[in-house]
């Protein structure tokens, strides 16, 4: 698989930002010089109070101004502050270019696929939060790889159809971590470490989350 130099993390707007997910694609693909990450968070069309549950995350936060919050004191001990700055470090130290947005549209999935043309992405993250049949679509409309983390708190690679291919093929393959994810080239779906499904995964909330299982 060639490195991607356009990558585009595509989360819920809607639930609280997690940074896990952009440093596992960080550490386990190589980037060329000077790629671009874009995080965006789709919603559908919200009300004014819906919108205001995600102004309590990061979501809001324009990652220029950064440097101007630098110079405010009582921003230091804000926790969207620290979020992003840690998120701003870690692109830094990686070399790749972060950007952060919001979109909201109906239905999720077009306003997807839109987004992905435009943003002319060789790779698609997907966080867990996404539906499977949405997911489906994807691999039938978007013309690159894309990595899905799933409801088992595993790592899926759907590679990028080729016009020979009549389906998307998803067949599991455990893997371990790598500083190069160019070692899963050959499989489409991929398993990601224990230590990883660990973190990925929150914290139980009872027998009915054990059972759920959900990363």
């Amino acid at each position: 698989m060639d490195d991607p130099n356009r990558v585009l993390l595509v989360m819920d707007g809607l639930k609280d930002f997690s940074i896990e997910l952009l440093e596992w694609v960080l550490k386990n693909f190589t980037f060329r010089d000077c790629c671009k990450i874009t995080i965006l968070g789709v919603t559908p069309w919200l009300n004014i109070p819906l919108s205001a549950k995600t102004w309590s995350d990061i979501w809001s936060m324009d990652l220029e101004d950064l440097s101007i919050l630098k110079e405010k004191t009582e921003w230091k001990n804000d926790p969207k502050y620290q979020k992003v700055h840690r998120l701003v470090d870690l692109c830094q130290q990686y070399g790749v270019v972060p950007e952060m947005r919001t979109e909201m549209g109906h239905p999720i999935r077009l306003l997807v696929v839109e987004q992905i043309s435009s943003e002319h992405a060789t790779l698609v993250v997907f966080d867990r939060h996404h539906d499977r049949k949405n997911i489906e679509y994807y691999a039938e409309k978007v013309p690159c790889n894309m990595v899905v983390v799933n409801d088992n708190g595993e790592v899926e690679l759907i590679k990028k159809r080729s016009c020979m291919d009549s389906e998307v093929k998803n067949t599991p393959t455990p893997i371990a971590e790598s500083p190069d994810a160019a070692s899963i080239a050959n499989c489409s779906t991929s398993i990601i470490s224990e230590q990883l499904k660990k973190r990925l995964k929150p914290k139980s909330r009872g027998k009915h989350d054990k059972e759920m299982k959900n990363p």
